[in-house]
């Protein structure tokens, strides 16, 4: 299997986890808070990985490096606000699989238009499954209003994650995880500019507990690991397969979901994972499918 493969899933593995905390941050009655303040820290602590980075040997960007590492930081933020706008008025087993599969499909058809070689015709069938499986894992149980935001959350998603690539073909992967994710900074301090977002932002992070600001710091900076996993990812393959692989981490919720419902809330573990029945299966089984044909065609790498 091709390494930059093996990085996609582990991060997805490692993606799952953090949306079972991410859920239990979103249903406990002290959160965060609104879905500006949540797209604050979120974009602001994804930034803060760059403290690992050997600034020695960091390079100084481009024109095109700054301009597209800074057009993803702010499509990333406008991405995470739409996502939990989302989650504040739908189920997070609805949102999130529609979100995942807008997203693979707006990166395909980008990356087929734009980068030369980003996915061959051997790789768009198992794209599409993987896409297809990840949408019927919703039921779609939306108000206008959230299916509105799930729809924007993915392409903004999407339009993301290719830009990243669009900054890894100008530059070494060190440098554009750099600037991609210094950007992260500079777009979440920017929300500090308007003044009803910095009253929510500071009055939501003196609301919060201590505990609850340690999970969600905790929770992000192992989402951190995921993000560089998936970033070298992107650097070294197909953004279009790695973005539609988003749709593994609803199969390791499936798992987790059977392996560990007796300690989880009553009720938990179905929300965990999906609402069940044949179009839950069929969805996992798309997926499977789709990452089987994927081992298929790198097998020999």
């Amino acid at each position: 299997m091709a390494t930059w493969l093996a990085l996609a899933i582990g991060a997805q593995f490692i993606t799952a986890i953090t949306v079972l905390i991410d859920r239990h941050i979103l249903v406990r009655s002290e959160h965060i808070g609104k879905p500006i303040v949540y797209a604050f820290y979120v974009s602001l602590l994804s930034g803060f990985v760059i403290v690992l980075a050997p600034f020695g040997l960091i390079a100084a960007p481009t024109i095109g490096v700054v301009g597209f590492s800074l057009a993803q930081a702010f499509g990333f933020l406008a991405a995470i606000y739409c996502l939990y706008a989302a989650l504040k008025a739908a189920r997070a087993s609805d949102v999130a699989p529609v979100v995942g599969a807008v997203s693979a499909i707006v990166s395909l058809v980008l990356a087929g238009i734009w980068i030369e070689g980003d996915i061959s015709g051997t790789l768009v069938p198992p794209v599409l499954l993987l896409a297809a499986g990840t949408a019927l894992i919703s039921h779609f149980h939306f108000r206008k209003h959230s299916l509105l935001f799930a729809l924007a959350a993915g392409a903004l998603f999407g339009l993301t994650v290719f830009l990243s690539k669009l900054v890894y073909l100008q530059t070494a992967f060190l440098d554009g995880f750099f600037w991609t994710r210094t950007m992260c900074i500079v777009a979440a301090l920017v929300l500090l500019v308007i003044p009803a977002w910095r009253s929510a932002i500071l009055h939501g992070g003196r609301k919060s507990s201590g505990g609850t600001k340690a999970l969600v710091i905790g929770n992000k900076l192992l989402a951190g690991v995921a993000g560089v996993m998936t970033a070298l990812a992107i650097s070294l393959g197909s953004v279009s397969v790695v973005n539609a692989l988003a749709g593994l981490q609803f199969v390791f919720l499936f798992i987790f979901a059977f392996l560990f419902a007796e300690y989880m809330p009553v009720g938990e573990a179905k929300k965990t994972g999906s609402h069940g029945g044949w179009q839950s299966a069929l969805g996992v089984s798309l997926i499977v499918l789709g990452l089987g044909l994927l081992y298929a065609v790198h097998a020999p790498i």
